[in-house]
């Protein structure tokens, strides 16, 4: 009966499966037909339709049901309670979990710079600045602080550096509480321009790729495709005294960030709005790998030297 009646995203989130939020329901950031809405599920690709965790742990992860009750269980999810379409907001403060962080870093360098190819130099400028962290569990902990990233933390979401069961994915979490409408953000200077990423890894991605370009922009991850995220931190940016001049929506290259940009160009006047999509593969963390092994492949006497990057200029 628990595992009955167990909440079908929570049990999904830990098992590391991501889903964006679009309006009453929830649809897989890997699988694009995949959608959730109130514990039901509907994989329209394969035809494959049901209600509740056992079943899907059956249909996508071929578990027996005796495996699938195990396995739900085993991860204790929340119980389903209501309609995610009629969830209330928080009003509790957001409380960073500080007894959480360790010292040791060997595990979110290594992700970071080893498996994501984030610029080294980028990974410590974050460490010092307090905007990054690692966790007894071996999470990367994004902090959410406001004025772009200088001020109080608002909020955090945890990235695994590990491999979730059955090669789907890695952990990813939004800490409880966190401030409405916000996001892991960074400014590179005095920002006249909001970049707008699906996650802080696309973020920094983006950030390594155009280390020694970007300037005068605030950094903005969504969690998602989130409008109201979006129009936030134009409002905050705005509140903080900075003329904001353009969004820039750099969101992945698929249809769903297509559609995204789309919705946006009615919300904001279409001069506001510019669109960023990865030339050549889907999200912008998979950009910069390809880019990588190009640079890994040109000859050391063709490299040129670059001016310092921002961070370069403040870590110096």
């Amino acid at each position: 009966m628990k595992a009955k009646e167990a909440d079908l995203l929570s049990y999904l989130e830990s098992k590391g499966e991501t889903f964006k939020k679009e309006g009453k329901y929830y649809r897989h950031t890997e699988h694009d037909s995949l959608i959730i809405r109130d514990n039901m599920y509907a994989w329209n690709s394969r035809n494959e339709k049901g209600y509740g965790a056992i079943n899907f742990a059956q249909m996508y992860y071929n578990l027996s049901f005796v495996e699938a009750v195990q396995d739900i269980n085993d991860r204790n999810p929340k119980t389903f309670t209501h309609s995610y379409s009629n969830e209330q907001e928080s009003t509790k403060p957001f409380q960073y979990p500080q007894h959480l962080e360790v010292k040791n870093q060997d595990k979110l360098k290594h992700y970071l710079v080893q498996e994501r190819k984030i610029d080294p130099r980028l990974v410590q400028w974050l460490l010092q600045k307090d905007l990054i962290a690692q966790d007894k569990r071996n999470n990367v902990v994004f902090k959410w602080r406001e004025q772009g990233g200088k001020g109080e933390i608002i909020g955090a979401d945890r990235q695994g550096t590990i491999k979730m069961d059955h090669g789907r994915g890695s952990f990813k979490q939004v800490l409880p509480d966190v401030k409405k409408d916000t996001g892991f953000t960074v400014d590179v200077g005095k920002p006249t321009k909001l970049y707008m990423f699906e996650s802080p890894v696309d973020l920094l991605s983006y950030w390594s790729l155009q280390k020694e370009k970007l300037q005068s922009a605030r950094l903005v991850s969504m969690n998602g495709l989130k409008s109201r995220t979006v129009l936030q931190s134009f409002i905050d940016a705005r509140k903080e005294g900075y003329d904001i001049k353009k969004v820039v929506l750099s969101v992945d290259n698929d249809e769903a960030g297509k559609k995204f940009i789309q919705k946006m160009h009615l919300l904001l006047k279409e001069d506001m709005i510019q669109s960023n999509l990865p030339p050549r593969k889907k999200d912008w963390n998979d950009e910069l790998k390809k880019t990588g092994q190009r640079r890994e492949q040109q000859p050391l006497h063709q490299a040129k030297r670059k001016r310092k990057s921002v961070y370069e200029q403040e870590m110096a």
